[in-house]
């Protein structure tokens, strides 16, 4: 029978309630499973995106009740939960790595571990990174199939104007990833806060790949920090109008001399996205042994431009966050995902992020059983929000 319509669900990580910054990506480890027995007992088939691209290029006949399960930027969650979990349910899936991000180590205990006797669960490592063992193995499976989410997935300047200075729990955890490259795979496990100087200048700032670069004139960035570490480091930041204090002074710093800062040449951007797109697809194919066809956009942000770049760069599709489905007669070139709420960290959170995932996929399928759920579990979201 031919499907009507293919929903295509995003996710990010699978574990448990944890304390890091990134946490509102992480669906908890039960409701992950709920949500494949969900789909296994209302008669879901999960489909690859190479099945999704040809039922809209070419027609070609998929089961009526249709979904497809992608995962962005690679955890090594996916591995140590998801991935068990997905063959206890015989369900597939795709996962966008960011290469920059994929660890160089052994594979590494998971779930499947646990209930088979040979690790405990509450041992078990699993924030960070997929390696590219963990990575392969996946793949072999034929459970998964490992797609690109760019090379660097960072933000950089895109002018002069400074917008904030790095302090203390603020939320541009990109610094260290463009100051130390070599560390990114292991970020989420270390305190970097402190590796960047304190008062460091944050530049008005893009995405990596939607414009380009601003480097910064690196006297002003020492100057800066030269000024907070002088004035108590870490604890300048308790002073009430510190960043008034240090604008006011790095200006001052700025306007008695010329300025170093430098912009990206338009033929040298073109290139990095160029490196950013062909280049996390070529490492992808040489280290895994298979053909890499789409495209994850980072924060689901890019331009006409941009997709022409995808296309011509050897993609099939590349992959947005659209919060619609897939039908007959779509450009296959572009496939669009639905999210659930995953982040939603208010009352009654496993019930209501249930509710909205059931509603939204059968909904998005054209299945009408229970799609009244998603706007009903919205509404009560949003109420719960109000109340935190």
């Amino acid at each position: 029978m031919t499907g009507r319509a293919i929903p295509i669900v995003a996710y990010h990580s699978v574990a448990d309630d944890h304390d890091h910054p990134l946490s509102l990506l992480s669906l908890p480890v039960r409701s992950f499973e709920r949500q494949l027995r969900h789909l296994r007992r209302r008669g879901f088939q999960t489909l690859t995106l190479y099945d999704v691209h040809d039922y809209l290029k070419r027609g070609t006949a998929v089961p009526a009740k249709s979904v497809v399960l992608t995962f962005d930027d690679g955890y090594l969650d996916n591995w140590v939960f998801a991935f068990p979990l997905l063959k206890k349910y015989g369900m597939k899936a795709s996962i966008f790595v960011i290469t920059d991000f994929v660890e160089e180590v052994a594979c590494r205990p998971t779930l499947e571990d646990v209930w088979e006797g040979r690790a405990d669960e509450r041992e078990l490592e699993w924030w960070g990174y997929a390696s590219w063992p963990e990575l392969e193995r996946m793949q072999k499976s034929g459970l998964v199939d490992v797609q690109s989410h760019t090379r660097t997935h960072t933000w950089y300047g895109v002018s002069d104007k400074i917008v904030d200075f790095h302090h203390p729990g603020d939320p541009h955890y990109w610094l260290f990833w463009n100051r130390f490259p070599a560390e990114k795979s292991r970020w989420l496990t270390m305190d970097v806060d402190s590796r960047v100087p304190w008062g460091t200048p944050v530049y008005e700032y893009a995405q990596t790949l939607l414009r380009p670069r601003y480097s910064e004139d690196e006297e002003v960035a020492r100057f800066a920090s030269d000024h907070v570490s002088g004035n108590g480091g870490r604890e300048f930041f308790l002073r009430p109008g510190w960043k008034e204090e240090l604008g006011s002074a790095v200006e001052r710093f700025r306007a008695k001399r010329r300025s170093n800062g430098t912009y990206e040449s338009q033929t040298a951007y073109e290139a990095r996205i160029s490196d950013e797109l062909a280049g996390s697809k070529r490492i992808i194919e040489q280290r895994l042994g298979k053909s890499v066809d789409f495209l994850c956009w980072p924060c689901g942000e890019y331009t006409e431009k941009l997709q022409r770049f995808a296309l011509d760069s050897g993609y099939l599709s590349t992959v947005v966050v659209k919060r619609t489905t897939n039908r007959r007669g779509d450009d296959p070139s572009e496939l669009r995902r639905i999210v659930f709420g995953q982040d939603y960290k208010g009352p009654f959170k496993s019930t209501l992020i249930h509710m909205h995932f059931c509603g939204n996929v059968n909904f998005h399928s054209g299945t009408m059983g229970m799609f009244f759920l998603a706007p009903v579990a919205r509404r009560l979201m949003m109420l719960g929000n109000l109340l935190r």
